[in-house]
Order: C-alpha cells, then structure tokens, then sequence
C-alpha cells in the first residue's frame, strides 16, 4: 500500500503541474495579461535577486489548478525563442520529458506528442498544439492539448494548457512568465491536496531550467 501510495503522489504532482486565464488573484494583485507583466514591488525585487516568483491563479468552474511562475534569465529573445521552439530537445532539459515528437509543423503552429516517465515506472502522454507569436520587444508561446484516440486512457491526462511569455527587462536580461493549467482527471480519494501542495512547488523548475538551458547553448553573457 505504501508503494501504491506513493505512485500516485509521485504522478499526480507532475501532472497537476502542467490556460491561459488572466485576471486578479485572491489579494487583488493584478495579474500577467496578454501584453504586460505586472509585478508588485515586492515581486520585482525578488526576481532582481534571481529568485522566481510563484502565483496561484484563480481557476473558477475548472477541475483543475493554475499557476505561474515569474523569473529574469539572461540572454536575447532570440536565444530563449530557440529554446522554447526547439521541441525535439525538450527530453534533455525539460524535468521528467522523455520522448518529444514533431507531428506537424506550419507556422506559427507546431503539434508535439510528449512522453513523461514520471517516479515508480509511471507514464503519461499528450499531444499540444503549440502557438508562437512574436512582438517588437518579446514573444508568447501558448499551448493547448488536442485529442489523442489512439492513447491508452491509463496513460492520459484529462487537460492541460498554458504558456511562456518572454520579455525584455528594462533592468537588463528578459522577464519570463511560466503559466500553466492541469486537470489530471482521477486522483485517488485524499490524496488530491497533497498532490496539488507538491505541483506547486515544481512549477518554478520550468524556468530555472529555461535559464540553464539557454546558457549552456549560447555561452555565458558578454558584460
């Protein structure tokens, strides 16, 4: 029993990591929107210290949980809009991606199927439709999933959507934003919030490693 419970703590606090609903939280602090990081002072001087910023995002009629994560990496949009859009290498940076395939790609969309092995032999697949826009001083890329008939419902999740939102910083260095939605669909009985507790602390792994993996491709920043 302690080993069963532990698989599915271990899978469901992935999945619930993994859209888009802008808005207010609890606090009334404003929210990300389409154009726009808001960040209150006490937000900006976190980052400025390269810490990441994390939020629960208010997700009302949904089964599942929002959050966004917020950090400063360093390097130009080019080099993460390369990074982030480089699909196929997302299993050597991206936690617990083992498999990621392009199904089609015409832009500004890209379909990926993905594969996470997940603690305790668990597995979990889906496919997103991926839509990258770019801007005068950043980018977005968004995701949604799309059916997949041929999966095995054990090795499905029931949602998931969101995206990366990057932009320059006027302190230096570029300002990311890592929103994510999950619905996992059945979590057993009583273990749901503790699941939810563990997801949410992962989230801001998403953009430590969009950090690292940027400087270990294009070097380290010129001063």
């Amino acid at each position: 029993m302690t080993v069963l419970r532990t698989m599915f703590l271990s899978a469901a606090s992935f999945l619930l990591v993994l859209a888009v609903s802008p808005g207010r939280a609890a606090d009334g602090v404003s929210l990300t929107t389409d154009n726009e990081v808001v960040l209150t002072p006490e937000e900006r001087a976190t980052v400025l210290r390269g810490k990441i910023v994390l939020r629960t995002i208010p997700s009302p009629g949904r089964n599942g949980r929002t959050y966004e994560a917020i950090g400063l990496i360093q390097g130009t949009l080019e080099e993460a809009m390369s990074v982030l859009t480089d699909f196929e290498r997302y299993p050597e940076y991206m936690p617990n991606v083992s498999a990621s395939r392009v199904c089609e790609r015409v832009e500004p969309c890209s379909v990926i199927e993905t594969t996470l092995h997940l603690p305790l032999g668990v597995k979990k697949q889906y496919r997103l439709r991926y839509t990258g826009s770019r801007e005068e001083d950043g980018f977005r890329l968004s995701w949604e999933m799309m059916p997949w008939p041929e999966l095995k419902p054990s090795n499905a999740i029931a949602d998931t959507s969101g995206f990366w939102l990057v932009r320059a910083f006027e302190e230096g260095g570029l300002i990311v934003v890592y929103r994510v939605y999950t619905d996992p669909g059945h979590v057993p009985l009583g273990l749901k919030g503790v699941a939810q507790g563990m997801a949410k602390r992962k989230i801001p792994d998403g953009i430590i490693k969009l950090r690292e993996r940027v400087r270990s491709v294009f070097g380290p920043v010129a001063r």
